[in-house]
This record gives structure tokens, C-alpha cells and sequence, in this order.
């Protein structure tokens, strides 16, 4: 193990592969500091990019975007009352009243730190359970595979939605796209409707591009034309008069060893829930956090001053949904199953390298594996440098005019599709998938679930059909394997259980 972690380090601690972490840090803090730009977004935006780096300079640069986003995200959470990533929303409840106090540099630094520990000690969750837990897929087979894909593909199309009917829908289309090309069994073509460019199936560049960035891209665009909503700066003088300025106070910036020992115990319960959350697919760090945030209120002496300004509030936040980050691979790399789109993006990225994640991927690839973790622990401590210095040019963050903004991202996006395969119809293919995300997000159906189950269709159709080979084409083989039946009895209560209480 040691000789592998040596050789791990020893690939991380080139030039280029440092650069390429710091560089995907400071861009990915800049994009999620923009409210309507995510860490999934830039993923999305720069995975094709990651074809001209070697493996673990395109993988270092795409978890620098990840973790740098994260924290970015708590910034305008914080200053406007705008999260910037989804799982930010919950930093808004306090960090925005510190705001107005003049408080938020000391909200901002407070996130900073509960966002490094949860992510830091995360990633040491990942490091200690991805080895026996790769050690337990080696005993599973195909029935198996199909069960977990199944609960994956069922938890994320429930647990991601508001209404079920809508999840499923959207995993429907997953794996429709998923099974466009030729069969491999068979050779017959499948929707391919006499396109030779078909015939091998949809490109996951294209269309994780056209359904991330376009799509999103063109609801923006739609937006700033009918002027739907206010520019950010018109909220400089709400608030009773207080202005930006004075927001980003730096006279009250330092967070005291009292306040940091007073918000320990609400960072490491926000670890525990954000690990435990951020293991289980499909159900999100905006999750963590929430619950993370209601057991500090809960437990607080002070209950009363959550929502109004309350320092602890921010801690758990920002330590349970950075705390997910790390479980959230533990599926990914042990049985190349992803556990949320960022997740299912990076396994793409894996799979253009040549690398499939999967139970034997930590005895083939032990190395690339360990020059993972090191790039995860190198990621958060560039985070948390790059994050001191960049909370005070936070008032900047949303300085790029929406009308160069996003027009610029989808000429990025057309870059990215066409030189991935240097093939034009991807980039026709990127555009059919934004009008068609832009339809679906119009039709209330979210975009999380279709791009995991494109992503996991292949594998999902290869595995089911490799069971019933194997068992002469009768189903009763998912029923007589011990750890086939208990996914598949842990779908039917997981969905059961997530329907009541939405309907609750």
C-alpha cells in the first residue's frame, strides 16, 4: 500500500499537474460565485478541454473545479441572498443577515473553514471505506449490478424530484438516449434513424453540454429579455439602506477563537451528516445541509438567533454539503456507479481517459487511485488559500455582464463538442440537447436524473443482459442472489418511504 502511495504522489507532483489543480480551483471558485453558474456547469463546460491533458492532470483539474465551485458558491449566498450552487441555499437562512450587519467577511471566513474541515475530513472517509468496500463488489456479479443500478436510477429519480411521476420521466429519457446506437448483441440499429454518425451512439460531451450548459443558458437569455427578475445590484440599497459596501465590511472580519470553538461541535455533526448523506446516490448536499442546519437549531442554546444572523448556522451548512463531496465517490470508484451528476461527470471523464471505475480498478489502477486522493487533499488546501484571498475581491464576483456572460458560454460549449471528436454533428447534437433541456426544464422535469441514467444505461442494459444469460433468461436469478434481493427490497421501501413524505 505504501509503495502505491508513494507512486500516487509521485504522479500528482509534476508542474503541470499542480497547475492544472490550481487553475481548476480559482476558475471553479469564480464560477460558482456566480449565481446560475455550478460546479456541475463547469464540469460540464470543461470535460471535453480534459482530453488534451494527461489522466491525472485532467482529473486534478476537474476536482479543482469541483471543490473550488463549492465554496464559491457561498459567496453571493452570503452577500446577495443568491446562492450560487443550489446546496448554498441554506447559507443564505444566516449568512445574509450577518451580511447586513456588516458582518460578511466574518461569515465568509467562517465558511471557508467549516467548508475545508468537512471537505478535508470527508475525503478521509473516501480514503478508509473505498478499499473494503471495494473488496465486498468483487464478490458481486451481474444480477447484483443490475440491482444497485436500479436502486441508484430509482433513489435519484425520487429523492431529486418534487414529484415523482416527473423523476421517473426523466430517467425514462436517460435511457432511451442511453440506447440509441447499434446493439451490441444483435447489430441491429436502434433509433438511429439511417445516421451512420448514430450508429455508435450519442457522445456524452454533447450531450452533457447541450442539457447542462445550453439548456441553462438559454433560460438565462430568456430571462434578461423579459426582464423577469432583478440584476443583483439593484439590491445594493434594500435592507433599510445598506449598501454593498458596507456589507463587505472587513472592520469585523476575524472569527475568534470563542466563535470557532462555539461552532466546532455544528461543523463536525455537519460531517457526520454530510458523509453519511453524501454516500447514499441520488440525494444531494442541499439535503445534507438542511439537515445538517436543523439539528444545530435544535440543539443550539440559542435557537432563536438561527435565521437571524447566527454564526453556528453557517457552519453547519457549508460542513455538511462540502462533507458530501468525498462519499460521493465511494460508489463511483468502487463500483463505477455515480452518485449525483458532478460525480457521473467525472466518471465520463474517467471513461474518455481509458480508466473504468469499478471493484477492480483499486488492483489495476492502484497509483491513479491514490493520486486521487492526493489531489482531493491538495484541492481543499489550495481552496482554503486561494479562499482567504479571494473572499476580499468577492465584491467583483458578479461583475460579468449577463449579455456577454452567457452568450460566451454556449460559443465555449460549441468549442468543447466539436473538438472532442473534431465532428460537427456533435455540435448539432449539443444544440438539439439544450432546446430539448430548455423544453424539459419549462416542463417542471429535472435534468439530474436523465444525464445519471444516460450515463449508467450502458452498463445498466450490459449487466441485466449478462444475468439473464446467464440464468437461461429467467428473472428469478435477481430474486435468488442474497444481495440482488436486498437492493431490490430496498428500492420498493426507499421509494415507498420517499413518497410519503412527499406527499406529507
Amino acid at each position: 500500500m505504501l509503495q502505491n502511495i508513494i507512486a500516487g504522489l509521485d504522479l500528482v507532483m509534476q508542474w503541470s499537474n499542480l497547475l492544472t489543480v490550481l487553475v481548476g480551483v480559482s476558475v471553479g471558485m469564480v464560477m460558482g460565485a456566480i449565481p446560475g453558474l455550478t460546479g456541475t456547469m463547469a464540469i460540464a463546460l470543461l470535460v471535453p478541454f480534459s482530453i488534451y491533458l494527461n489522466p491525472v492532470a485532467g482529473i486534478a483539474g476537474l476536482v479543482g473545479l469541483s471543490k473550488g465551485a463549492n465554496f464559491g458558491g457561498s459567496i453571493p449566498a452570503i452577500l446577495f441572498n443568491l446562492p450560487g450552487t443550489p446546496q448554498a441555499m441554506v447559507t443564505t437562512f444566516d449568512g445574509y443577515p450577518l451580511a447586513k450587519q456588516g458582518k460578511a467577511g466574518k461569515a465568509l471566513r467562517m465558511a471557508l473553514y467549516a467548508s475545508t474541515i468537512g471537505d478535508t475530513l470527508s475525503d478521509f472517509v473516501l480514503f478508509f471505506l473505498a478499499a473494503p468496500v471495494a473488496a465486498l463488489a468483487l464478490k458481486i456479479g451481474p444480477p447484483e449490478y443490475t440491482a444497485i443500478i436500479l436502486f441508484s436510477l430509482m433513489i435519484i429519480a425520487v429523492a431529486g424530484t418534487e414529484r415523482v411521476v416527473e423523476g421517473l420521466i426523466a430517467v425514462g429519457f436517460g435511457l432511451l438516449f442511453a440506447i440509441v446506437g447499434t446493439d451490441p448483441v444483435t447489430g441491429t440499429p436502434r433509433f438511429t434513424f439511417g445516421s451512420l454518425d448514430l450508429s455508435s451512439g450519442l457522445s456524452l460531451v454533447p450531450t452533457m453540454v447541450g442539457l447542462l450548459i445550453v439548456s441553462e443558458a438559454l433560460i438565462q437569455i430568456e430571462r434578461m429579455k423579459r426582464g423577469a427578475e432583478k440584476k443583483p445590484e439593484s439590491k445594493e440599497k434594500e435592507n433599510n439602506g445598506v449598501s454593498l459596501e458596507s456589507r463587505i465590511s472587513y472592520n469585523d472580519h476575524r472569527v475568534s477563537w470563542a466563535e470557532f470553538k462555539q461552532c466546532f461541535p455544528w461543523i463536525m455533526s455537519g460531517v457526520g451528516i454530510g458523509s453519511a448523506i453524501g454516500s447514499l446516490p441520488g440525494i444531494g448536499a442541499t439535503i445534507a445541509s438542511y439537515l445538517s442546519y436543523a439539528n444545530a437549531k435544535r440543539r443550539s442554546k440559542h435557537p432563536e438567533l438561527f435565521g437571524k444572523g447566527a454564526l453556528e448556522g453557517v457552519a453547519a451548512a457549508e460542513a455538511a454539503n462540502n462533507a458530501c463531496q468525498g462519499p460521493n465517490l465511494i460508489p463511483l470508484i468502487t463500483l463505477g456507479i455515480p452518485g449525483n451528476v458532478a460525480a457521473a461527470l467525472l466518471l465520463g471523464a474517467f471513461m474518455i481517459k481509458g480508466l473504468l471505475p469499478g471493484p477492480l480498478f483499486m488492483q489495476q489502477n492502484a497509483p491513479m487511485l491514490y493520486a486521487l486522493f492526493t489531489v482531493l487533499i491538495l484541492s481543499n488546501i489550495v481552496t482554503f488559500l486561494f479562499g482567504s484571498v479571494f473572499i476580499r475581491l468577492a465584491r467583483y464576483s458578479m461583475a460579468v455582464p449577463e449579455l456577454v456572460l452567457y452568450p460566451g458560454i454556449m460559443i465555449f460549449g460549441s468549442i468543447g463538442s466539436y473538438v472532442f471528436r473534431n465532428n460537427i454533428f456533435d455540435v448539432f447534437a449539443m444544440v438539439f440537447f439544450g432546446v430539448f433541456g430548455y423544453i424539459l426544464i419549462k416542463c417542471k422535469i429535472p435534468l439530474a436524473p436523465v444525464i445519471v441514467a444516460f450515463i449508467l444505461g450502458k452498463m445498466f442494459e450490459e449487466r441485466l443482459r449478462q444475468a439473464l444469460a446467464i440464468s437461461g433468461g429467467n428473472i428469478s436469478i435477481f430474486f435468488t442472489h442474497p444481495i440482488s434481493l436486498g437492493f431490490i427490497l430496498l428500492t420498493i421501501v426507499s421509494v415507498v418511504f420517499l413518497m410519503k413524505r412527499k406527499m406529507n
